[in-house]
């Protein structure tokens, strides 16, 4: 690298280089340049030393701050190990030189009141009786009853959402997958409902969005975010879980729960169900499934129970 030479000016070839092959790289870009701007504030020239990498990495992290330091070496790695062929002694650190770099927060799971509470609220938008309350009604319960991404329930179009065979089909999201979901026949009425008042202010054509804004398009995500913020503030609720506050995504989260829950009330086998959820739920692994089993509480409470059953069924054999 010649004397002289930005760590900026060299991280923005090495992303256009990654791009041209094929990779998006939008989250690591950004902290890529906060790092090559962090390291040419303090005039750095030469390899990238250990002791800069670390420095960069631990700075200016609170609550999350081991696994948000590990993640950012993790990111840094693969720059470090391109920048290496021009400073020969650049150091590319171990994965895990500041532990795991990964760590799925708790999530904020409803009761039954906060989710009334929340369709209560956006029924009470302006203007009060007209489609927009309707819509963000349908949208926040159904994000609640069928466990979408807000991205899937957003990008529904009317010909997606079958109310006569009570199926919603999932197109092309995340993973590439399509899928279609059987849907509660509460859910149908709810939809039914919306469909009708929607149909006399938008295009009902199949492929028209189901859900709409006040111009008849698609609903942007910022606007949904900002709703429900706004409705959040309102209802004063306090988070439980490793989040600041409760997110929309949380519904989704809330749902598996809730499904997991009553299939152990029933009998049900949990772990031949898990199968059932995953494909619902349009997880790409089933680990991710699993994963509500040890990392919310209110199901811990369930796997708990399975084990001291086990266990006392084992001490009764000898």
């Amino acid at each position: 690298m010649n004397a002289g030479t930005t760590l900026q000016a060299a991280v923005q070839r090495y992303l256009k280089e990654r791009r041209q092959l094929g990779f998006e790289l939008r989250a690591p870009a950004t902290e890529l340049m906060r790092f090559a701007r962090f390291a040419d504030a303090r005039g750095h020239e030469g390899p990238l030393t250990r002791e800069l990498q670390l420095e960069w990495a631990r700075q200016h992290v609170h609550r999350t701050s081991t696994v948000t330091a590990a993640r950012r070496i993790e990111i840094l790695r693969p720059f470090t190990a391109y920048y290496r062929q021009f400073e020969i002694d650049t150091e590319v650190l171990p994965t895990n030189v500041l532990g795991r770099g990964h760590r799925r927060l708790t999530p904020h799971i409803y009761t039954d009141q906060e989710i009334l509470q929340l369709l209560g609220h956006a029924d009470r938008l302006a203007p009060v009786g007209g489609l927009r309350p309707m819509t963000y009604r349908t949208l926040f319960g159904l994000l609640a009853a069928a466990g979408l991404r807000l991205s899937e329930a957003l990008k529904l179009c009317v010909g997606d959402v079958d109310l006569n065979g009570a199926t919603i089909t999932v197109r092309q999201t995340k993973f590439h997958k399509s899928r279609c979901l059987p849907i509660h026949a509460s859910v149908v009425r709810a939809l039914t409902e919306y469909r009708r008042m929607r149909d006399m202010h938008a295009d009902p054509d199949p492929g028209a969005p189901f859900f709409v804004s006040r111009t008849g398009d698609f609903l942007p995500r910022i606007t949904v975010e900002k709703v429900f913020i706004r409705l959040r503030s309102r209802l004063g609720w306090r988070a439980r879980g490793d989040h600041a506050n409760p997110r929309l995504h949380d519904l989704r989260h809330t749902m598996a729960v809730r499904r997991v829950q009553l299939w152990h009330e029933s009998g049900v086998s949990v772990d031949h169900a898990m199968f059932w959820l995953c494909t619902y739920l349009g997880h790409s692994r089933i680990t991710d499934t699993y994963w509500y089993l040890t990392g919310v509480p209110e199901l811990m409470d369930i796997v708990g129970a399975q084990f001291e059953r086990f266990a006392l069924a084992g001490g009764d054999d000898e």
